[in-house]
């Protein structure tokens, strides 16, 4: 089991991507610890975990209420002893689509600063309960792809995304005298989230609708726009996820890990 008896928060774990990871970590022997901010959809991840032989907890947050965080990570650190795995794999609604002569100062935000505020927050709440010689930490943040693009209609996206990139590799060079590594999963839309209850049905409709598509027929023609044909699953994001967390990753920091089929190359 890559990450046997380790403890595991996974920020946004009732989300699609979240879930997922989750399911995984559990499954290579990891207790994982749920946040987000719907207990329904926090119940249904953690019963299908828990049907499986995991480990699960789950806790309410808002990562946006930096006091909460932090009173809510102490209280899960006394339970557990410590923290050894972090996964952001929170996500926000956001504009795609406007160019910015369409675009106001608000709409343009939302693709910056919800995304960075909840990986500062997230972060410095952990980060007192991981680490030290004799236990390594990792934190992953899960991202778009749009840093390496240059796509109109996406200003506010494409700088969040290239915020959040930018933030893991300068918290690495901070993080690794501790022992513990900060790594990126910069994913393409994800074949099958959305048919998981993903948020970004939301963001993907109104691109698709723009077109004359359906979200089916947009995701098919990203899809098409790779090197690979394809979008990546989130098997495979939380299988990525799940090696990253592992020893065997212990090399990688400061690093973002391509897994867009190839539709960036940087």
């Amino acid at each position: 089991m890559f990450v046997k008896d380790k403890v595991a928060v996974i920020f946004g774990g009732s989300g699609a991507i979240g879930g997922a990871i989750a399911a995984v970590l559990a499954r290579e022997g990891a207790h994982v610890c749920l946040g987000a901010r719907n207990q329904n959809r926090l119940d249904l991840v953690r019963e299908k975990i828990r049907n499986a032989g995991g480990r699960v907890d789950t806790f309410i947050v808002d990562v946006f209420d930096d006091v909460q965080v932090n009173q809510q990570i102490i209280s899960l650190a006394e339970k557990t002893g410590g923290i050894d795995i972090v996964v952001n794999a929170m996500g926000f609604i956001h504009d795609q689509g406007k160019v910015i002569e369409e675009l106001n100062l608000n709409e343009f935000l939302l693709g910056v600063t919800p995304f960075l505020s909840a990986q500062f927050n997230l972060c410095k709440a952990v980060l007192p309960f991981m680490g030290g010689h004799d236990r390594a930490g990792v934190i992953i943040s899960v991202v778009a792809p749009a840093a390496s693009m240059a796509v109109p209609g996406h200003l506010g996206h494409i700088v969040g995304c290239a915020a959040i990139e930018a933030f893991v590799k300068a918290m690495a060079s901070e993080l690794g005298p501790k022992n513990i590594r900060a790594v990126c999963i910069r994913s393409h839309a994800i074949s099958d989230a959305i048919q998981a209850g993903s948020y970004t049905r939301e963001v993907f409709a109104a691109k698709a609708q723009a077109m004359g598509l359906t979200v089916e027929q947009w995701l098919e023609g990203a899809a098409q726009s790779t090197m690979l044909k394809r979008l990546p699953t989130l098997e495979q994001v939380a299988e990525m996820a799940a090696f990253l967390a592992s020893d065997q990753a212990g090399a990688m920091t400061a690093t973002v890990v391509n897994m867009t089929g190839g539709a960036t190359i940087s």
